[in-house]
């Protein structure tokens, strides 16, 4: 059981879930690249995002199959106030970065992936003293 001890000003972060259209498997790590991480290189460069990762999960699908692989986007960011002040800032950054990245085929999302799911998780210190993360719940 977690109760206020348990927390500590510490790392806030969140994972999402895309499941990737089977015939667009190949450009969609590319759009990613260029909107998704960009945009978090960026907040890392500016302190407010500690690390960020693109987890692909590739599975060997027929030709005309229905199935596809799917993405995990993961994001840690420095603390409560950064989290939760991420999608102003993101706003702010692509603003001032240029629209895309030359020689990359320019795409919709939603022609690219759908998302699944999506969680938050915090740092949190366990009777042990030792760091570890705790998923938050979606409201239920």
């Amino acid at each position: 059981m977690l109760n206020s001890r348990h927390f500590r000003k510490g790392r806030f972060g969140r994972w999402n879930l895309l499941k990737i259209y089977p015939e667009k498997s190949g450009l969609a790590p590319g759009y990613l690249d260029d909107h998704w991480m960009r945009i978090r290189e960026e907040a890392k460069r500016e302190g407010e995002v500690l690390s960020y990762h693109r987890i692909v999960e590739t599975v060997l699908v027929p030709p005309g199959a229905k199935s596809g692989n799917t993405i995990v986007l993961l994001t840690e960011y420095k603390n409560m106030a950064a989290f939760l002040g991420r999608e102003k800032l993101f706003a702010s950054i692509r603003q001032r970065l240029p629209s895309s990245t030359p020689g990359v085929v320019r795409q919709r999302q939603e022609d690219l992936y759908e998302p699944i799911d999506a969680r938050m998780f915090m740092e949190v210190l366990d009777d042990g003293e030792t760091d570890r993360f705790k998923a938050i719940p979606a409201k239920q």
